[in-house]
C-alpha cells in the first residue's frame, strides 16, 4: 500500500509539473515593445539584384531545397557565412564580394532553413539541431560539385552563435576554420540586456515552460514561436523573418551549456567584435574566450558596432588577412604530411 500511495504522489506530482509547464508554453506572448532601430538599419543600403550572383539550390537530406548564393573565385579556401537573425544571406554581398575578388576564398552565403527562400516553413525548422545537418548537406553538394578545398565556417550575430554551436556537434569535423563576427550566446553575459540591446523580446513563460517539457522528452509544442525581433516597419521588405519558433531559436545558438562549445573551437576560431556593439558586450565577450577558448584569437575593434563589423572595408582586410594565412597554414600543413609520407 505504501509503495503504491508513493507511486500515486509521485504521478500526481509528475502530471502537476507537466500541468503548469503547458499553461506556461501556452501563455499568450507579451505586447510588442515599442519599436526601436536597435543597430541603425538606415545605414543598410541595399543591394541592386543586378549586382547579387544567382540564388542557387541544394537539396538537404529530407528533399527539401535551400537557398545560397555562390561567389566563386580561384582560391581553393571555402568560406561558407552565415547570416545574423530574422535576415537573410543577401546583407553580406559586400563581405562576400571584398573576400572573392582579393582571391582569398570562395565564399557561399547559405539562406538558412525557415528563412526566405529556404524551407516550408517561415521561422521554423523540423527538429532541434536540423541547421547543422543542413550545413553539412551544404558542404556534402559542393564537394560532388567539384570543390574540394578546406572549408571556413563564419557568422555574423545569431549566424557567430551558430558557427560555435556546430563546432561542438557532430559535424565539426567537416570544418577547418572558425570566423565569428559578434556572436551572440543568448545564455551568457555578453548579450547586452539579455535581449542584444532590445533587439529580441524572449516569450520568457513559454520559453521556461518549453525547456521544462523538452527536458521530460515532450516535444510536441516545439514549433510555437518564442522570440520576435524589434525591426521598425519602415524597413521591412517582405524577406525578413521576424519571428522564431523555439526548435528553430534553439538550433541556431550554441547549446545552453555553451562552454563546451566553446571549447571546440580549439584556437580554430578568430573572432571580431566592436567596441560599441550595440548587441554584445565586447570586453565580457573577451572575457569569456580568454577563460573558455584562450588559444582563439579575439580583437576588440574600435569606433565600430554591430553592422560596421561586416560592413566596414578595413573589416573586409582584416578577414582577407586571416583567410590568406589560414590557405596558407593548411598548405603547409599538407605539404607536411605528403613529406612525411614520403
Amino acid at each position: 500500500m505504501t509503495i503504491l500511495l508513493a507511486v500515486g504522489i509521485a504521478l500526481a506530482v509528475f502530471v502537476l509539473i507537466v500541468g503548469v509547464t503547458l499553461v506556461l508554453a501556452a501563455v499568450s506572448p507579451p505586447l510588442a515593445p515599442k519599436e526601436k532601430d536597435v543597430f541603425g538599419f538606415a545605414s543598410l543600403h541595399p543591394v541592386p539584384d543586378n549586382d547579387l550572383p544567382p540564388l542557387r539550390r541544394y537539396p538537404a537530406k529530407d528533399g527539401e531545397q535551400l537557398a545560397y548564393r555562390f561567389y566563386a573565385s580561384s582560391a581553393n579556401l571555402i568560406l561558407i557565412f552565415v547570416h545574423g537573425s530574422s535576415y537573410h544571406g543577401r546583407s553580406y554581398h559586400a563581405l562576400a564580394s571584398a573576400v572573392c575578388q582579393a582571391g582569398a576564398a570562395s565564399v557561399i552565403l547559405p539562406n538558412l532553413r525557415g528563412h526566405h527562400q529556404s524551407g516550408r516553413h517561415r521561422g521554423d525548422v523540423e527538429y532541434i539541431g536540423q541547421l547543422e545537418d543542413d550545413i553539412a548537406d551544404l558542404i556534402a553538394e559542393l564537394r560532388k560539385q567539384g570543390h574540394g578545398g578546406p572549408v571556413v565556417l563564419g557568422g555574423h550575430s545569431s549566424g557567430g552563435g551558430f558557427a560555435i554551436r556546430f563546432a561542438g556537434g557532430t559535424h565539426a569535423h567537416l570544418v577547418s576554420r572558425f570566423l565569428l563576427l559578434s556572436p551572440v550566446i543568448p545564455t551568457s553575459r555578453t548579450l547586452r540586456e539579455g535581449s542584444g540591446g532590445g533587439w529580441a523580446q524572449l516569450h520568457m513563460r513559454r520559453l521556461i515552460g518549453l525547456l521544462i517539457l523538452n527536458a521530460l522528452g515532450i516535444r510536441g509544442l516545439n514549433a510555437l514561436p518564442v522570440i520576435d525581433f524589434n525591426k521598425p516597419i519602415q524597413f521591412w521588405d517582405g524577406t525578413e523573418t521576424l519571428s522564431y519558433s523555439y526548435r528553430l531559436n534553439t538550433s541556431y545558438h550554441p547549446r545552453n551549456r555553451y562552454i563546451s562549445d566553446l571549447r571546440k573551437l580549439a584556437g580554430k576560431a578568430m573572432i571580431l567584435v566592436g567596441e560599441n556593439d550595440e548587441a554584445v558586450d565586447a570586453l565580457h565577450l573577451k572575457k569569456l574566450f580568454a577563460r573558455e577558448s584562450p588559444a582563439s584569437a579575439i580583437k576588440i575593434l574600435p569606433d565600430t558596432n554591430h553592422f560596421g563589423i561586416f560592413m566596414n572595408a578595413v573589416v573586409h582586410e582584416m578577414l582577407i588577412e586571416w583567410l590568406v594565412q589560414c590557405a596558407e597554414t593548411r598548405a603547409l600543413s599538407t605539404a607536411a604530411d605528403v613529406e612525411h609520407v614520403t
